[in-house]
């Protein structure tokens, strides 16, 4: 097979030290093996005019998750940091003797994490409010966002959680979580939870070895109609790793919210007979009962910590909620600009798309990105909007890097990364004291190979900021 010359050229030479970057960080750059032109590097004090580092800063670039920073810092502006959502249940007519004759109604307002657990209790309330049986069956009134498309359009892997459409009663990330369970010379599969029509083969086979990579010894196949799903994991598995889990989101909206509500309503010792369908709360149904969530501040620590990418999609479409309903993308984007412009923020190259990362048309330079950060910093919102960021070598997404330099608990950093891209955004406290947003993107089919070069710039400048 002929081997490209680019590619031959890759293999036998890196490219020379960036230079207007310091000595370090330009040989840091050329050792990964990137060209100076693939990287933008913002760096500045808080309280300065000028700039540490701007390199192509100006440059429009992908940020992948780093962009969830825009949409945390619209959400806790616009909304407030105690914001919480509201999933509410509504019934028609009356409840005799522990029976409602017509259906459960039950209506969302886009709760970026309506969990199992949540659920459950939500369930629970309804029956210690004396409903025992459900004749009608399930109203799902999912009206306030309105948003479609193909989960698949990403990367072609449409079963993965992370690819889910946001949706107003989204439950559970609409996940189903497979565990891998090591027994003796044989390995056990668990679902969780557990769908009468959910099919789960099993031929693992448990394997000796370090535990490494081990996503990559496993072969899957999954099916799906959308009302029920099939999946097939084979391979090996390295008993070494332990317990560890698979997911798949692999059923529609309507479908697993009604399979999962069934499952807790039976498990509580209720019956429910009839399906599913959507619908509008009628004008007059009674409120039963409602769940509320977290708040705004605790929602984006768990978004940003684990670079959740569905939580941002509720979180950015509940601003386009604000412009006008039903929230779409378009009104969400609206609703961004509109706030940024009143702030004084002028980023004509930003293209926000969905408002998570996960894109491959987001844009946003990176010295804009960093004057986001700062003007994060200078404001009220500074210890909420930074706490959610991941801290290096402590927890989320950079817990296990710069754990043994000088930079941990120092630096509080989103990561981001798509093929061909990584980023990091955030803040550093430097020896002197002194603090210092900093955002760099590469943009590079080698970009996997610049992790340490972002944790060398992280170390150059708490050593020398």
């Amino acid at each position: 097979m002929r081997i490209p010359v680019f590619f031959l050229l890759l293999t036998i030479s890196l490219p020379a030290p960036a230079s207007g970057l310091p000595e370090a960080l330009g040989n840091a750059l050329a050792k990964a093996g990137i060209p100076s032109n693939h990287a933008g590097i913002y760096a500045r004090e808080v309280s300065e005019k000028n700039p540490l580092i701007s390199w192509h800063a100006e440059e429009p670039m992908s940020p992948a998750s780093t962009m969830k920073l825009v949409t945390t810092y619209a959400a806790l502006s616009l909304l407030g940091p105690a914001h919480a959502w509201k999933t509410e249940a509504y019934i028609p007519g009356r409840i005799e003797n522990g029976i409602l004759k017509g259906p459960l109604i039950l209506k969302g307002y886009g709760d970026p994490k309506l969990d199992i657990g949540r659920l459950w209790l939500f369930v629970n309330d309804l029956r210690a409010r004396g409903l025992k049986e459900i004749e009608g069956g399930l109203v799902f009134d999912r009206r306030y966002f309105q948003v479609s498309g193909d989960p698949g359009k990403f990367d072609g892997k449409p079963y993965r959680p992370y690819n889910a459409l946001p949706d107003a009663l989204l439950v559970n990330f609409e996940a189903n979580s497979i565990r891998i369970v090591p027994d003796g010379d044989s390995v056990r599969l668990i679902a969780l939870p557990d769908f009468p029509s959910l099919s789960v083969s099993n031929h693992l086979k448990s394997a000796a070895g370090p535990c490494g990579d081990w996503e990559d010894g496993i072969a899957e196949q999954i099916a799906s109609d959308g009302k029920s799903a099939k999946l097939a994991l084979s391979g090996q598995f390295p008993a070494s790793c332990g317990e560890k889990e698979d997911e798949i989101a692999a059923y529609d909206h309507s479908e697993y919210l009604f399979q999962l509500f069934s499952k807790l309503w039976s498990e509580s010792g209720g019956k429910i007979e009839g399906g599913w369908h959507e619908g509008a709360v009628p004008p007059d149904a009674k409120l039963l009962a409602a769940t509320r969530s977290a708040p705004l501040s605790s929602l984006v620590t768990d978004m940003n910590k684990y670079s959740n990418n569905v939580m941002a999609r509720q979180i950015f479409l509940t601003l386009g909620a604000l412009k006008s309903t039903p929230a779409t993308e378009e009104s969400a984007r609206a609703q961004v600009r509109t706030w940024l412009e009143e702030k004084g923020l002028s980023f004509p190259e930003l293209v926000l798309d969905n408002g998570s990362g996960l894109s491959r048309e987001a844009a946003i330079s990176p010295m804009h990105l960093g004057q986001l950060l700062l003007d994060a910093y200078a404001g009220p919102l500074m210890p909420t909007f930074f706490s959610s960021l991941p801290i290096a070598g402590i927890d989320g997404t950079m817990k296990k890097r710069l754990g043994k330099t000088q930079v941990k608990g120092r630096a509080y950093i989103k990561t981001g990364s798509l093929e061909n891209v990584r980023a990091i955004a955030g803040l550093v406290q430097a020896k002197s004291g002194k603090r210092f947003v900093v955002v760099c993107i590469v943009e590079d089919p080698g970009a996997k190979k610049a992790k340490h070069f972002e944790d060398a710039l992280l170390e150059w400048i708490e050593q020398n900021g």
